[in-house]
């Protein structure tokens, strides 16, 4: 550019030459320097070109800025988006809890005017309440005195069955137990004179009708077991069921006895026979009869539980 400009300066400043002396085209190489105009363009050329490589690589440092500035925007606005809809999400909540805490206050108000329309009238329920607790209190007492009398009556009579029971287990062997069925099962010694361990057992259960059914007999009495629990159920005497129980257990270990005695009997009359008359013996003396006491008390004479 700077030689254009001197090579224009030079012209202009030179004088217009003469018509006369005008000088042939092929002379214009002795006024303008091809050679250095050539080198003067190749230079300006490669600046324009090393300015246009700048320009190019700027423009695309500031696109790759730009798409990083926008990618960063993007994700600030989506970060916003999400923030919004938090931050709607808990004015929803906000609103929701101001509502719950309006209505609870609304509540309160209510109860507020409601106890203190109940205090106004308070003193006058004091009064009220106290003659009511004064009155109570005297029925309490009063009733306090008499359950202290009902209380000794039946720690009497709790006492007195605690006595019968323990007269029944140690006298008679028997004890108590809840089968699995629920039924509840009768459990007899000293009942066989041969064996006093040997146990006897019957079991009966409440129905829902009311009474009793047998479920169990060790050994089966038959039917007259089923005999004494109908009476049973008719006189609501389930004592007296039990006692005539253990009686038909002693009959049966009697039968027993004296069968196993005629079976001996008749094996030994097998073995020897009597060689003489049989001869009557004398029938033994009764026995005296002790004055009965609570310590010869029998069995089936004592009181029922």
């Amino acid at each position: 550019a700077r030689s254009h400009a001197s090579i224009a300066a030079h012209t202009m400043s030179a004088a217009p030459p003469a018509m006369s002396n005008v000088r042939p085209l092929d002379d214009v190489s002795n006024i303008i320097d091809l050679d250095a105009l050539h080198k003067e363009l190749e230079q300006a050329r490669s600046n324009v070109e090393m300015w246009m490589a700048r320009r190019e690589l700027s423009m695309k440092e500031q696109v790759a800025v730009h798409k990083t500035n926008m990618a960063v925007a993007e994700e600030e606005y989506v970060s916003l988006v999400e923030r919004e809809k938090d931050l709607a999400a808990a004015a929803e909540e906000l609103a929701r809890r101001h509502e719950y805490q309006q209505a609870e206050l609304d509540t309160l108000q209510e109860e507020a005017a409601q106890a203190k329309e109940l205090g106004e009238d308070l003193p006058q329920q004091l009064q009220v309440l106290r003659e009511q607790v004064t009155t109570e209190k005297d029925e309490l007492e009063r009733e306090s005195t008499k359950v202290n009398g009902d209380e000794m009556v039946k720690a009497q009579m709790l006492q007195a069955h605690l006595s019968a029971v323990d007269l029944y287990r140690t006298r008679l062997g028997l004890r108590f137990e809840i089968g699995d069925a629920e039924e509840l099962r009768f459990f007899y010694r000293h009942v066989d004179p041969a064996d006093h361990e040997r146990e006897f057992m019957v079991a009966v259960r409440v129905v829902d009708a009311g009474g009793y059914e047998l479920m169990d007999c060790d050994p089966d009495m038959g039917d007259a077991a089923q005999r004494l629990l109908a009476e049973c159920n008719r006189t609501d005497n389930l004592s007296g069921f039990v006692r005539g129980v253990r009686k038909l257990f002693r009959e049966s270990v009697a039968e027993e006895e004296v069968a196993a005695a005629a079976a001996a009997l008749r094996e030994k009359a097998k073995v020897s026979a009597p060689s003489y008359a049989p001869v009557d013996e004398p029938e033994p003396e009764p026995e005296p009869v002790a004055p009965r006491t609570p310590f010869n008390t029998k069995p089936d004479d004592m009181v029922p539980l």
